[in-house]
C-alpha cells in the first residue's frame, strides 16, 4: 500500500512541477505576446477567434512550455516514485498529453502545433522518466 501511496504522490507532485513550469513559461510568453487590451479572456468565443490571429512564435512559447513542463514533471515522478522511474516519467507524460489534447481541442491550434505537441509530450515524458532513471544511484 505505502508504494500505491507513493506512486500516486509522485505522479500529483510531478503534475504540479509542470503546471508550475508551464504557467513560469506562459508568463514570459504574455510578456512578448500581451492579450489585447479589452480582450476577456474567459470567453471562449473571443479566445478562439484571438488565437486565430496569433502569429507563429507564441505557438513556439506554447510548445517550449509544454516540453520543459513536461520533462519536469515526468522526472519529478520518477524520481520521487521510488521504483519503475520510467513507468512514472510516463504516466505524467500520458496524463500531460490528454491536458494537452483538450486544450487543443477548445482553443484552435494549427496543425503543426498539434503534431509537434503531441510529439513533445511523448517524447518529453520519456525523456524525463529517462533523465531520473539515469540520475538513480545502482545498487
Amino acid at each position: 500500500m505505502a508504494a500505491i501511496a507513493r506512486s500516486v504522490l509522485a505522479v500529483l507532485t510531478g503534475m504540479v512541477v509542470a503546471a508550475l513550469v508551464v504557467a513560469i513559461v506562459e508568463a514570459i510568453s504574455s510578456q512578448i505576446y500581451p492579450l489585447p487590451r479589452g480582450l476577456n479572456a474567459a470567453d471562449p468565443v473571443a479566445m478562439r477567434e484571438y488565437i486565430k490571429t496569433l502569429p507563429a512564435g507564441a505557438f513556439v512559447f506554447v510548445l517550449i512550455g509544454w516540453a520543459l513542463g513536461t520533462l519536469a514533471g515526468a522526472w519529478t515522478a520518477a524520481r520521487l516514485a521510488g521504483h519503475s522511474p520510467q513507468l512514472h516519467g510516463n504516466i505524467v507524460g500520458t496524463l500531460l498529453l490528454g491536458t494537452g489534447v483538450a486544450n487543443m481541442l477548445m482553443l484552435p491550434h494549427p496543425a503543426w502545433v498539434w503534431i509537434l505537441g503531441v510529439i513533445t509530450f511523448v517524447a518529453c515524458g520519456y525523456g524525463g522518466g529517462r533523465l531520473a532513471a539515469r540520475a538513480r544511484p545502482s545498487v
